[in-house]
């Protein structure tokens, strides 16, 4: 079995339960996601099954979409609703139109400090297991991009955001940064993520479902291919005997490309597909799409990226 299933995740469990609950029902040990969401968080978890595994680095940097319940007046140590409340506010009055002023600030290029609760690696040691020690340490902050926040309800001190993002962006910190920067605290108090990339939870699957069309035998019906995934790479094809070099890493010479779907220049990666067949790996173009394919151009036109067969 290989392909991607879109699942959505309940609240309580973490993405490595998700991951250990199908690998023991699908008898596969070749199976991951492409993105951790927190236990108490729902919402659209990729999971890449088999030979999908080598595809799973290219989902990981999809834009993604989140609806969350920023929870003012109350600023926690983990930032969102588990943790232990360190700050308490006055809310008063939190009218819209400050709200978009602030929201502003946190649009666009910005600068973000990881939350000391994460899994994020310094010298070796995930930045959670110092914090649950008591430990803080200085992190640096990393650049994320946020295309757009939309406020929705306000309901007393809970404000319901819609947020688009790049990768690596923390919602939780999101929040907590709103908040100071309203003067009042926050915190994360609910979090589903709506989309990645293309994949929506109004198309996801609940863990009930993948459990009744395994059942059913109807499972591989729902994976979604790479080569489908991977729709806005441009892409090559090739026949053989290219086929056969770039099953073995090797590149492609302009002169063997034999269709072309979409447009790229140099250095951008594409899709190499065996004609009328399925995709075979990711390559790097060696310079613009438009020049491939020419009879006698024997130069090196696609490097070999990843295989993916």
């Amino acid at each position: 079995m290989d392909g991607i299933l879109n699942i959505d995740k309940p609240p309580g469990w973490t993405s490595h339960d998700i991951v250990a609950k199908l690998r023991r029902l699908l008898n596969i040990r070749k199976i991951g996601h492409t993105g951790t969401l927190d236990p108490a968080a729902t919402g659209v978890l990729l999971i890449c099954i088999g030979k999908a595994t080598r595809v799973a680095e290219y989902l990981v940097e999809r834009e993604k979409e989140y609806r969350a319940v920023l929870r003012l007046g109350e600023a926690t140590d983990t930032q969102d609703g588990t943790g232990q409340v360190i700050e308490r506010h006055d809310v008063g009055d939190i009218t819209e139109t400050r709200l978009r002023a602030v929201i502003q600030q946190f649009t666009g290029n910005i600068l973000q400090v990881p939350p000391m609760y994460s899994a994020i690696k310094i010298n070796g040691v995930a930045l959670y297991k110092l914090a649950r020690a008591g430990q803080t340490i200085p992190r640096s902050a990393r650049a994320i991009h946020v295309s757009h926040i939309g406020i929705g309800d306000i309901r007393g001190r809970d404000v319901t955001l819609d947020v688009t993002c790049s990768k690596g962006t923390y919602i939780r910190t999101l929040c907590h940064d709103v908040g100071a920067a309203l003067g009042v605290g926050g915190h994360l108090h609910q979090l589903t993520r709506l989309r990645v990339g293309s994949f929506l939870r109004a198309h996801a699957l609940t863990i009930e479902t993948v459990e009744q069309l395994h059942r059913e035998q109807r499972l591989e019906s729902s994976l979604y291919h790479a080569d489908d995934v991977l729709h806005d790479f441009p892409a090559v094809d090739v026949i053989e005997p290219t086929v056969t070099r770039v099953r073995h890493g090797g590149g492609v010479r302009a002169e063997e490309v034999t269709a072309i779907l979409g447009a790229g220049t140099s250095g951008m990666l594409v899709r190499i597909r065996e004609f009328q067949r399925g995709l075979l790996a990711l390559g790097r173009l060696s310079y613009p799409i438009g020049e491939l394919g020419r009879p006698g151009d024997t130069r090196l036109a696609v490097s070999i990226e990843k295989v993916l067969v």
